[in-house]
Order: structure tokens, then sequence, then C-alpha cells
């Protein structure tokens, strides 16, 4: 572990996010989707909102010992369900609700000591209680930034996006398998705009780092595209 606690470092991660959404807050009003089936700025941010205080919950639920929320297994249900019960909120109300879950998730982890954030996650007993963050925090909000900024046709701004948050995994969770995770994100960002020698370098990188990886990357679709590349064939057959 780095010389800071993971409670500093998650609160430090959750802050440079709080500060990096105002991108997106600053894009969100109440214009209708460019056409049927893509997601408004608004949209993305009351989705972020939703997983955030999920994780702010169970947080507090790991603390206290109380019913952790359970969303269910399917993610993409999940999803529709928050899409549905925000869809007609007006943007001034979703950009106060991010606030606030800002406000919520910083408030639970304040709470937590470090002991307590490395107690088994309920519903997830092989995984610590902190790591319920990362993947409802600074990873989301990356990855939405991604998708918002390519579907505008801006490779630049998803490119930059996902730099920020890998930089900020290496500055806050500098362990192998955080950075290898990171690295590993990256290089699938590169797979999908199309720049393949860059994605090889971070894959090489990531498996180096936790070889582990080698097996989701065997089946994960993010490298369809380069599934057949003879880099790639050596990577995961070494």
């Amino acid at each position: 572990m780095a010389s800071r606690g993971i409670r500093e470092r998650l609160l430090a991660a959750v802050e440079a996010s709080r500060e990096r959404e105002h991108e997106l807050i600053a894009l969100a009003d109440d214009s209708p989707p460019p056409e049927p089936g893509l997601w408004t700025a608004k949209d993305h941010l009351a989705h972020l909102n939703e997983w955030r205080l999920y994780a702010a919950r169970t947080l507090d639920a790991g603390r206290t010992g109380t019913q952790a929320p359970d969303l269910g297994d399917e993610t993409d249900a999940i999803n529709a369900r928050f899409y549905e019960s925000n869809k007609d909120k007006a943007s001034d109300v979703v950009k106060s609700e991010a606030h606030s879950s800002y406000d919520q998730l910083e408030a639970a982890l304040a709470a937590c000591t470090d002991d307590v954030l490395n107690r088994p996650r309920p519903h997830v007993p092989d995984a610590p209680l902190w790591q319920v963050v990362p993947g409802n925090c600074h990873g989301h909000l990356a990855e939405h930034l991604m998708f918002w900024h390519l579907e505008q046709g801006d490779e630049e701004g998803a490119e930059a996006a996902q730099q920020w948050v890998y930089e900020l995994v290496r500055r806050e969770f500098p362990e192998p398998r955080a950075v290898a995770a990171a690295t590993y994100n990256l290089g699938c960002f590169y797979v999908r705009v199309g720049r393949e020698d860059e994605a090889l370098l971070r894959f090489q990188h990531a498996f180096e780092l936790d070889p582990s990886l080698k097996k989701i990357a065997r089946t994960d679709t993010d490298l369809h595209r380069i599934r057949n590349h003879p880099d790639l064939v050596e990577l995961l057959g070494s």
C-alpha cells in the first residue's frame, strides 16, 4: 500500500472526479437527444449520479452492518431503470443531484476507517469494500466522458478523458494490479479508435504487471477488432 491510507486516496480521487465532471455538467441542458437511442449529456450525468449513490449506500452498509443495496445481476436492466427514472428530470435538477451524490459519497467515505474499507464488500465477498468506489466514480466518469466525446466525433476529448483516469490511478492507486487494470482499459480505448500499435503496447505492459488479465483479454469483446493480430496472439499465448 502507498504511505497514505486508502480512505485518503479515495477521497482525493472523488474530489478529482467532482472537478472533472464539470466538463459534463457544462454540456447538460434540456435539449432532446439528436436521434432516438442516443443519450444526452444530462442522461449521462443522471446515470453517473445513480451509481455514485449506490457506492455511497454500499459503503454505509459495510460500515454499519446493515442491509446493502442489491440492484440485481442484470446491469443493462438496472441501467434501463435508472434511465427511465431520470429522463424527464430538468437539467438543473440533475446537476443539483450530481452535487448531492458527490457529497453523499464523500460523507460515506469520511465515516469509514481504513479497517472498515478493507472489510469484505457486501454481495462481492472476494473484494474489499473500498473497491465499490473506483468503478462507480472516477473509472465510471472517464468511461462516460469517452463515450460522449466519441459520439460527438471528438477523439481527442475521448483520449484526454482516458489519459486523465489513467494518470489518476497511477497517482492514487500505484499498486501493480490497479495500474495494470488502468493500462488495460487504456489499451481497449486505443483498439476502439483503431490505434492498434498503441493498444498493443498498453496490453503488453498490463500483462507484465498482472498476467491474470490475459484470461479476461481472451474473451473480451473490446479486443474483437484485433483478435487475430499476431502480436496479440503472441502476448496471450505467452
